[in-house]
């Protein structure tokens, strides 16, 4: 692989992670700005899709069809009903909390792969899971300060179900256009967040601050952290993209540090390296194993 296109790939990836790492700074503004967690789910995937929608046709990218299309519209339903759990948990605790609990995700692809015989469970699996449990055990202790038990049962749902959708996404559609697949994911998540807001009650934001959050959070941290991402998958393979994205819950962390006044104790960060080590360590070690399959 020539250096540049590699370097090329790194800087995608990290421009993804940037966008993905900030989606809860850009929540709290737009809660703070007085938009409920549906609405801003709605709205988020409305404006994501019709951006991704726009560089979908100017590009002539190919959407899926037949049973796939119906597939990826399933997997929609999926990724919204994670996405509710991931932006409800930040009602419950700490930006950063929720985002290093949410990323036990490979540690859950892993065994959940293992338990329906989809992938192998090795050495490798094993320390990781191992760590993650330590690390788990860790940040749990800080939920007392940054948290409440609900926050942490939403966080860690959302984990499962992200886990679940990359198994799901794994098992079909291998020939249709990532981006396409994405269009049509995005879709379906903003038609049923959006008959939900609907029937609820969907509101809006009050402030040119609010609109800004939503807007961003939709463009920056939805549309063009996805494509970043895929077009990034392209260049580095997906093992370099899997460690190069464990700078996602470093950079919520840290924003939250910054701008929202959220705080980890020395045990939280201990257990936070250890969890983001697992995930890391666990896809180095895949990377060297010629017969491990990527789920």
């Amino acid at each position: 692989m020539p250096k540049q296109s590699k370097r090329l790939g790194l800087l995608w990836i990290v421009l993804a992670a940037c966008g993905y790492g900030s989606m809860a700074l850009f929540a709290r503004l737009a809660y703070a700005d007085g938009v409920d967690t549906t609405s801003l789910l709605a709205l988020r995937f409305t404006l994501a899709a019709v951006v991704l929608g726009v560089w979908v046709r100017r590009q002539r990218i190919a959407l899926p069809r037949g049973k796939d299309l119906w597939g990826f519209a399933g997997l929609g339903a999926l990724f919204a009903s994670m996405a509710w759990t991931y932006f409800s948990a930040l009602h419950y605790a700490s930006s950063g909390l929720v985002a290093l609990l949410v990323y036990v995700y490979p540690v859950m692809v892993a065994v959940l792969g293992a338990l329906l015989g989809l992938d192998r469970f090795g050495r490798a699996e094993t320390v990781a899971l191992a760590a993650c449990a330590v690390g788990l055990y860790l940040l749990l202790g800080q939920s007392l300060h940054a948290g409440s038990p609900m926050g942490i049962v939403l966080a860690l749902l959302s984990g499962l179900l992200y886990a679940i959708y990359i198994l799901c996404n794994s098992r079909f559609g291998q020939g249709v256009h990532p981006l396409g697949a994405a269009w049509v994911v995005i879709v379906s998540a903003a038609v049923i967040d959006s008959l939900i807001a609907a029937g609820l009650h969907l509101t809006l934001p009050s402030s040119p601050t609010g609109w800004g959050a939503l807007v961003a959070l939709a463009c920056f941290s939805s549309a063009l952290a996805n494509s970043a991402f895929l077009i990034g998958l392209r260049h580095v393979g997906p093992t370099l993209a899997s460690v190069l994205s464990t700078l996602e819950p470093v950079i919520t962390v840290s924003l939250g540090l910054a701008f929202l006044g959220e705080s980890l104790s020395p045990s939280a960060l201990a257990g936070s390296a250890l969890v983001l080590s697992a995930a890391a360590g666990l896809a180095l070690a895949r990377a060297r194993a010629p017969t491990a399959r990527t789920a």
